[in-house]
């Protein structure tokens, strides 16, 4: 049945149930009892006429800011696919709508979907935040299925959100757009989205995250400008005023206040220009708070980018950690990886520039054992341990280069110095599994970096590292578009490769914001899944699974044609 049908087969079934008639089970019982529920508090959908509207200061300012950041994000992945987001409270009352397409909130405002509009059941009848509210239950609204008339050409369909330790329901979040074949694709998107949020509020819950949520919505109560927080297991937090910031922006926010132990103040170049940002660190590794102002110019420097490593991906941030500390304990340690990965960045603890001198480091290469001779060589190697006994670090770079004598006297070293003096060896290698190989062989751990593929979350927070360590003073911020399609690359060069791509466009005279048509011809045509897209994904598989292969099947399960199935499978590279 086409949706034209389907949609006429509702208003029929909606208009015997407005006149009395019985619908007898044409229509599913939920909505046939929100239907109920409406009349009695409403009347005739006739009566619906406009929106109430309560004042800002009813509204919960406590709980939009807890939920800004996860919503922008999600909106972000949304990009122009014509959707609105929208987060209500457990009364109905919009608290804040998200979209990046002009055309879904030119729909909100036509339908009087703004913040502060009161959504519930009891004021304009079935729609996709008070039927929630009322059934406890997820639900998708389409057309002729709302109560009042002014929803008619709407598609809602929102999810509860409950507290994961009380089972309170917190809010509901809804997605508001027109109706399209894509509608039954909806409700596994927002029920992810609703399932976010819960998860946000299970981080809250720890206690460091209840010391920054605090620390937050005080900052956010005296600051006029935007709030950033970040927590413990990549916690964070946005006011309402942060919600112009990018994803970008944030990672960078985040890199400049990794590592801050105390008050400071830093300056960043960001998509809203150039920003003052005051950080205050919190007590007992709680986190930091940023408010952000207007900086008068561009202030930030490579040094001030390049303070540390780069990076805030659980699995980069694992492999930083091992190695410090074993650097920490004097004991030696293999840093692997494919090439480019920044492993003698890893081994020294902040970002590897050839020919640049480290204090507190010395730096060998194991095939300039090829030029200078075995010995030499080890000659070599045996005075930089001597002279870092005291306090220092060896790295030895290019461990696949050792072999024979030179393994076995590495290996010596190692056994002679270890507790006593760190030793950090680099080496490419093709999987984890050779790298290990090689560390039994030398007696040392190994640590894998993962290859950049592996760690996309941190692509724009390295290319923004990348512009001021290169190119101080430029302005290069990547678009949502850009970011994505460098995220999805293969990056088989690695760093070296985004290094590479930053020169490129600087080259090019590009300056501000780099589009994906500014990127370098390789990753143009490369984009990242959105977030409906992976969710589309997700839901026709799981079709596909449950009708055992059968496209007509699944796409009666999604409420979709067949025709639509084909079509997304064929897009998504989905068999079956």
């Amino acid at each position: 049945m086409s949706a034209r049908r389907n949609a006429a087969r509702i208003e029929d079934i909606r208009a015997q149930f407005l006149t009395a008639a019985e619908p007898g089970r044409a229509v599913p019982a939920e909505l046939l009892d929100s239907w109920l529920r409406s009349k009695q508090a409403l009347g005739a959908p006739a009566n619906v006429r406009a929106v109430p509207q309560v004042d800002e200061d009813l509204l919960d300012n406590h709980l939009l800011e807890m939920f800004q950041a996860p919503m922008a994000r999600v909106a972000e992945d949304l990009g122009d696919s014509g959707m609105g987001l929208l987060l209500a409270d457990a009364q109905g009352r919009i608290l804040q709508r998200w979209s990046h397409d002009a055309s879904a909130m030119n729909q909100l405002d036509r339908l009087g979907t703004v913040r502060g509009a009161v959504l519930a059941e009891d004021t304009v009848g079935t729609n996709g935040v008070g039927t929630v509210i009322a059934s406890g239950k997820s639900i998708q609204i389409s057309g002729a299925e709302h109560f009042a008339d002014l929803y008619r050409t709407a598609l809602c369909t929102g999810a509860p959100v409950w507290h994961p330790i009380s089972g309170k329901l917190l809010a509901v979040v809804t997605v508001s757009t027109a109706i399209s074949e894509r509608s039954g694709l909806l409700l596994p998107l927002t029920n992810s989205v609703a399932a976010q949020l819960e998860q946000h509020v299970l981080d809250v819950a720890q206690p460091a995250a209840r010391a920054m949520l605090a620390a937050f919505l005080d900052a956010s109560a005296r600051h006029t400008g935007p709030v950033v927080a970040l927590g413990p297991d990549g916690l964070t937090m946005r006011s309402r005023r942060a919600g112009e910031l990018t994803q970008t922006d944030v990672d960078v926010i985040n890199h400049l206040c990794t590592g801050v132990r105390r008050d400071t103040r830093v300056t960043a170049e960001l998509s809203v220009g150039p920003t003052m940002i005051d950080v205050s660190a919190l007590d007992g590794g709680a986190g930091v708070v940023a408010a952000l102002r207007p900086a008068p110019r561009v202030t930030v420097s490579g040094a001030a980018l390049s303070n540390g490593l780069v990076g805030q991906s659980k699995s980069w941030r694992a492999v930083a950690h091992h190695v410090s500390r074993q650097i920490a304990a004097r004991r030696a340690v293999l840093v692997a990886g494919e090439t480019g990965t920044g492993k003698t960045s890893v081994a020294l603890g902040r970002p590897f520039v050839a020919g640049a001198r480290f204090d507190g480091a010395t730096i060998l290469h194991a095939a300039e054992r090829q030029t200078a001779g075995e010995q030499a060589w080890l000659q070599r190697l045996g005075d930089a341990v001597r002279a870092a006994e005291s306090s220092g670090t060896v790295v030895i770079r290019g461990a696949e280069h050792l072999d024979g004598q030179a393994v076995a006297a590495v290996r010596a070293l190692v056994d002679t110095h270890q507790g006593q003096l760190p030793i950090v060896l680099t080496m490419t290698a093709a999987s984890p599994g050779d790298a290990e190989t090689a560390a039994a062989r030398l007696g040392v751990p190994a640590v894998w970096v993962p290859p950049l593929r592996e760690r996309v979350s941190d692509i724009g927070v390295l290319w923004n590292a990348f512009v001021a360590q290169r190119l101080p003073g430029l302005r290069l911020v990547l678009s949502d578009g850009a970011r994505q399609a460098l995220e999805a690359a293969s990056w088989p060069a690695n760093l070296t490769e985004l290094r590479g791509a930053v020169d490129s466009v600087a080259a090019s005279g590009t300056r501000g914001t780099v589009d994906v048509d500014d990127l370098p011809d390789s990753l143009r045509s490369r984009r990242a899944w959105s977030m409906i897209e992976r969710t589309e994904m997700e839901a026709i598989r799981r079709a596909l699974q449950e009708a055992d292969g059968n496209r007509s099947r699944a796409a009666a399960l999604l409420g979709v044609s067949r025709a639509t199935i084909h079509r997304k499978m064929k897009t998504y590279h989905i068999s079956g």
